[in-house]
């Protein structure tokens, strides 16, 4: 009795140029032949991504694949940027408030100081007798040319020049302000007072300029009613350094801060 041998199906894929029928290329395959083709086109593109994304920059768009040290480097510099948005927004607002003194508009805060202030003047109880009012002209009489008795602030290593040279007239600001008022009959030159660094350069609607520099530990020297300026924003000065003329029609106005408090310059240097 013969046995009946079952042939296993079997397949060709053709390709025929369509103009003239020839056939170009022909391969025949069987469902077991398709079947391993089609694993191994898998199994390659599966490990073509794997390589891909282990042995590539891509890795690091996927969660959880950062290692512990690249982590916390990331994690340190997102700290440092939001401390130093902080110090930008703090240093806007530093600026701002002494453009506003530029143009003298009082902030609100300071506003309130002053009149606090006013008020516990107004309200001593006990008036100096007039031994008492001779004794205090003598000495700051005496403590105008003794750096001894200069406020502790200005004793830590710290001396001012004058700004302005001989020949000049100086004296109160007008109103009570901080500061003081200085006249003279030319240009004079007008020099910076210690070493720091030019905040900003400003001009008035009347055509005179201010200039404002930030110094160690915190001073701020404010130099307004200029003609020329030879500085601008961001340059670091010397102290001595020639950073503008005076205005020859106006009178120059120097103020001198320690975090955000008036200081008087008469105290701090001689003129």
């Amino acid at each position: 009795m013969a046995k009946n041998y079952k042939n296993p199906a079997r397949y060709r894929l053709d390709f025929i140029k369509e103009n003239t029928f020839n056939r170009v290329w022909s391969v025949r395959m069987t469902r077991t032949r398709v079947a391993l083709v089609t694993a191994a086109v898998t199994a390659g593109g599966a490990a073509l991504i794997f390589f891909i994304i282990a042995y590539t920059p891509l890795r690091r768009m996927l969660p959880d694949s950062l290692s512990g040290d690249l982590r916390n480097r990331y994690l340190e510099t997102a700290l440092r940027l939001d401390s130093l948005e902080q110090k930008a927004r703090l240093n806007d607002a530093y600026i701002a408030n002494l453009a506003s003194i530029l143009s003298d508009e009082l902030p609100e805060d300071s506003a309130m100081y002053r009149a606090a202030e006013k008020v516990m003047l107004d309200d001593s109880l006990l008036q100096a007798s007039e031994t008492e009012r001779s004794f205090l002209r003598r000495f700051e009489e005496d403590a105008r040319f003794n750096v001894s008795v200069l406020s502790p602030i200005a004793a830590e290593g710290m001396v001012f020049n004058s700004p302005v040279s001989a020949g000049t007239d100086i004296s109160d600001m007008p109103g009570g302000r901080p500061g003081v008022r200085i006249t003279s009959h030319g240009a004079a030159p007008v020099t910076a007072v210690y070493r720091g660094t030019v905040l900003g350069v400003y001009t008035r609607p009347d055509g005179s300029c201010a200039v404002i520099i930030q110094h160690p530990n915190d001073f701020i020297s404010i130099y307004d009613g200029l003609g020329d300026v030879f500085v601008d924003k961001g340059l670091k000065v010397s102290a001595g350094q020639r950073i503008a003329h005076m205005s020859p029609t106006l009178a120059t106005t120097f103020e001198l801060w320690h975090k955000g408090t008036p200081l008087a310059p008469r105290e701090y240097m001689n003129f």
